[in-house]
């Protein structure tokens, strides 16, 4: 299947949900990763829009 931009977003909450039903220790530890680089992904996307939105926001 090619590649697509919204992949990574759709498949990471999904792997996580899987992850979350998994009773192993290695899966909490999993699950507990894959929370953290979402977290930090969000953070960063935010960042960089807020940055995106005061570099050419038209001042009146």
């Amino acid at each position: 299947a090619p590649s697509r931009l919204t992949d990574p977003a759709t498949v990471l909450p999904v792997q996580i949900f899987l992850w979350s039903d998994q009773v192993d220790r290695g899966f909490v530890e999993k699950t507990s990763a894959a929370i953290i680089v979402l977290l930090v992904f969000l953070l960063a996307m935010n960042g960089l829009a807020i940055y995106l939105r005061n570099r050419f926001e038209t001042r009146w």
